[in-house]
């Protein structure tokens, strides 16, 4: 009876030492994303088959700030005047993958690349391109890091974060 007391007191001991451990290595693991900076971008864009597409860029940068991650969400919206805001949502898409600060001609550039569970079988998914206007705003640019031909139309984002 004593040696099963024993061995029960020890079967504890050596999973409460194992669950104090991986606490441990948890906590460390949560404690080294707590630096990095996310930036958030929104806006609406120009839309061939809608009235807009409402961007939500998230960058989340590595520790050396030089690249990193970023998830981006495209809803499609209408003009709806029954709506909340007027819009109504037709249609979301996402899309995450790792981006890249790129300079060009003393320009900063933001390069999205999509990973590939993200793609579509049989696509070309190509980078896209956003200019740093500012601290707060970047703005959509072709593959050749050109802005849009058409200038009344506005491929900004805000920064909300």
């Amino acid at each position: 009876m004593k040696k099963t007391i024993i061995f029960a007191a020890m079967g504890l001991t050596m999973l409460g030492m194992a669950a104090c451990s991986g606490n441990g290595n948890n906590a460390n693991a949560s404690d080294s994303k707590k630096g990095d900076k996310v930036e958030v971008f929104t806006g609406v864009l120009p839309a061939a088959d809608a009235d807009g597409v409402r961007y939500t860029l998230s960058l989340e940068f590595d520790d050396d700030d030089n690249d990193g991650d970023y998830k981006l969400v495209e809803t499609f919206i209408q003009a709806d005047s029954t709506a909340v805001g007027g819009y109504k949502d037709i249609k979301n898409f996402a899309s995450e993958g790792d981006f890249y600060i790129k300079q060009k001609d003393g320009k900063t550039y933001y390069e999205l690349k999509k990973d590939q569970k993200d793609s579509q079988p049989g696509s070309l998914d190509t980078p896209t391109y956003f200019l740093v206007d500012s601290d707060s705003t970047i703005t959509m640019v072709n593959a050749q890091l050109e802005l849009a031909a058409d200038s009344t139309m506005n491929y900004t984002l805000k920064m909300t974060k």
